[in-house]
């Protein structure tokens, strides 16, 4: 099932290299996903700027803040996320709790967001791009207790953020603590981490935190001598990874702060199928090894300086590294290197007591050097699905510098006390495929009264295609950027006793999709939407109970401008739904609970096979109309329990016990066929997880 599915998906997701060079961004960065059971996807990320203003957003706060209801945005603490159950301690985890995202897989960390895909989503922390976000394993690369805020943009969003269709997630690591030295230890079941803090001296401060899964070190050895199960895999390395921040925060007057900053993180795998196993037989060229290696560090400097009452600048200096290589089976091997370099520097400057003006501009250098053979046919999500035997193995090799650059303004304009606005611009410019764009952007907020906020948003959005689409052997230079535009519409009411209500309405319509050719292997002939209505009912904690209510309406299509034939896209859950509940009985003890239910994953129907003249024993199938079924409804239950154990001042150890899939719920996840696809055998999610976890600080 898992190699057929990465079949399926390489085309798409050993994906974006070049989109970077495009977009002189984090394209680049392959996020091959190796579950404990296989490979299941290539993904290439993208880097946009962003800006202190924040638009159409989610915020996720640090422990300690107060829970605010936001005009344009939810704000929940980061340690309602961390404890959230089916969290597994991951604030990350929770965002299957919040509208606006879908996943196909309930192991999945990466969202779709609002009608785009996954990997049309941007990542930065601190100001500067991120490499990748999520672990093979589904979980975050940050330490829980370092996240400060956690902005998501779902649509919609300002003049600071271009180069993506879908969502944007900007986190703020927190400070270093400054009373005294201190720091944590962390033990789960997947892995263990250490956190030191304290000031070097009165203006200056630092942290330093790492963790390292340790899976591998008490069963992978022995899932490694086992013989290959049933299904004809065996394990050669099993999953393992690791990450770490650091943070040197020097204040040496009011007026300026210096940071310096590092991140990284790294994931490592692979696996061996057998010819002729289960799980290769209808794709035979994926027999084999498949491994990937995965990496990125991070260095950035960057200097916070208030000029006067009126103006003050944000400027970073970064350089980063990421790395990724690996091989499926026999279908081929990729080795990326990119080092990159960015400049980017933002201006706010209060022109009267109505307008405040933001000017933002970036400038990224990146060295690019790839080498990639594959047999690696055009294929994507207008298609049913990807075949890699049979199509004859290409090589590509590059080492090239590509520049782009980047610049914005935005205009706060406050017309009066209720109505705020706020038009923008933003400009972009590269020269690997040698395009520019002027993108409009524009947001409104109006206050109702003081517990009532309206919000609205329209803005045009660009987005380089991929690596293997724009690839001078396996896709077409002449490619398009796909386009699209976004507009949406909210409203957020307060109560008493920490209750809130916020509704946004939405849409967003997408051009220039890549759809695949059998001359120039892709053109720009597809199209899409969405739109929907995401609800978040929130009830802050002010006694003993808080949680929320997550309700999503939506539907999201493709077309393909050719034929004319429409269908769904393969994210599209047209009622998503979570309930999050948590009961605090005293200091030491609380519990909480989640119910997660959500339309089932559209699927293609095989309505029957034929052997491949060129290859005995290979069957290719013959479907019904693309993604016509569904599987039956998603739901599943979440227990968690928290115990806290005080010890004396400023010491704390805790601990919790999680359950996800409580009942033990069979989720479907896809249908494996056999050889000839007269049988076929429906496969499961995941059908009950336990996790545990411990913390003492000191």
């Amino acid at each position: 099932m898992c190699t057929r599915q990465l079949a399926a998906d390489t085309h798409s997701r050993i994906t974006t290299a070049s989109s970077k060079q495009s977009t002189g961004q984090n394209r680049y960065s392959t996020v091959l996903l190796l579950s404990l059971c296989c490979p299941t996807s290539i993904v290439f990320a993208q880097t946009v700027e962003t800006d202190i203003t924040e638009l159409e957003e989610i915020v996720v706060e640090e422990e300690g803040e107060p829970e605010t209801a936001l005009p344009l945005g939810i704000g929940i603490s980061g340690d309602t996320l961390s404890t959230a159950p089916g969290s597994g301690g991951d604030p990350l985890r929770t965002l299957q709790s919040l509208p606006g995202f879908n996943y196909a897989d309930d192991e999945e960390g990466l969202p779709a967001v609002r009608g785009s895909r996954p990997g049309d989503n941007y990542f930065q922390t601190d100001f500067a791009p991120t490499g990748y976000l999520f672990h093979t394993l589904g979980l975050s690369v940050f330490h829980p207790d370092l996240i400060k805020t956690f902005n998501i943009y779902q649509s919609a969003y300002g003049p600071e953020f271009s180069g993506v269709n879908g969502g944007v997630f900007d986190i703020e690591l927190r400070e270093p603590k400054t009373d005294r030295l201190r720091g944590s230890v962390d033990i789960s079941l997947f892995q263990a981490g250490a956190l030191i803090e304290g000031p070097i001296s009165e203006t200056q401060s630092f942290y330093l935190a790492g963790r390292i899964s340790y899976l591998d070190l008490l069963i992978g050895d022995q899932l490694q001598d086992e013989e290959p199960d049933e299904e004809g895999f065996s394990i050669i390395e099993f999953p393992k990874y690791s990450d770490y921040q650091g943070k040197y925060v020097w204040k040496p007057s009011e007026e300026n702060k210096i940071t310096a900053q590092l991140n990284g993180a790294s994931d490592i795998a692979a696996i061996e199928a057998e010819e002729g196993s289960k799980d290769v037989d209808t794709d035979p060229i994926f027999a084999g090894t498949t491994s990937f290696e995965q990496r990125f560090h991070q260095q950035a400097l960057v200097w916070d300086h208030v000029a006067n009452e009126k103006l003050s600048f944000k400027s970073l200096f970064s350089h980063s590294r990421s790395g990724d290589k690996g091989s499926i089976g026999n279908a081929g091997s990729f080795d990326l290197i990119d080092d990159s370099i960015m400049l980017k520097s933002h201006a706010n400057y209060a022109l009267n007591s109505q307008h405040d003006l933001t000017i933002g501009a970036q400038i990224t250098k990146q060295d690019i050097d790839l080498d990639v053979s594959f047999s690696l046919p055009p294929c994507g999500e207008f298609e049913v699905e990807c075949f890699f035997t049979g199509v004859e193995k290409q090589t590509e090799q590059l080492n090239d510098t590509y520049t782009s650059t980047r610049a914005f303004v935005k205009d706060s304009w406050f017309v009066n006390d209720r109505l705020t606005l706020y038009p923008g611009l933003s400009f972009h410019t590269e020269d690997y495929l040698d395009k520019q764009f002027v993108e409009p952007r524009f947001t409104a907020e109006y206050a109702l009264s003081d517990d009532t906020i309206i919000s609205a948003g329209l803005g045009q959005y660009n987005q380089a295609p991929d690596y293997v689409v724009s690839s001078r052997v396996f896709g077409n230079p002449d490619i398009e950027y796909s386009s699209a535009l976004h507009a949406q519409v909210g409203v957020q009411r307060s109560f008493s006793r920490g209750w809130s209500v916020k509704s946004e309405l939405y849409y967003k319509s997408l051009d220039n999709l890549a759809t695949t050719d059998t001359e120039l292997n892709y053109t720009s002939d597809g199209e899409g939407s969405a739109f929907g209505l995401d609800t978040l009912i929130r009830k802050n904690l002010t006694n003993k109970f808080s949680g929320w209510a997550s309700i999503s309406l939506s539907e999201a299509s493709r077309k393909d401008k050719r034929t004319g034939e429409s269908f769904v896209f393969e994210y599209d859950q047209p009622i998503n739904v979570s309930l999050v509940g948590s009961y605090k009985f005293n200091d030491r003890w609380s519990l909480g609970a989640r119910l997660w239910a959500h339309s089932g994953a559209p699927y293609t129907p095989v309505i029957d096979a034929s052997e491949d003249p060129n290859t005995p024993g290979f069957y290719r199938p013959n479907y019904g109309k693309l993604n016509s079924k569904r599987f039956p409804l998603y739901h599943r239950v979440d227990l968690r329990i928290d115990r806290t154990f005080k010890r004396k001042k400023d010491n704390t150890m805790g601990a919790y016990f999680e359950i996800q899939n409580l009942l033990g719920t069979k989720n479907a996840a896809e249908y494996d066929y056999n050889a000839d696809y007269t049988e076929r055998e429906l496969l499961t999610q995941n059908e009950g997880f336990f996790s545990i976890g411990f913390k003492a600080s000191f």
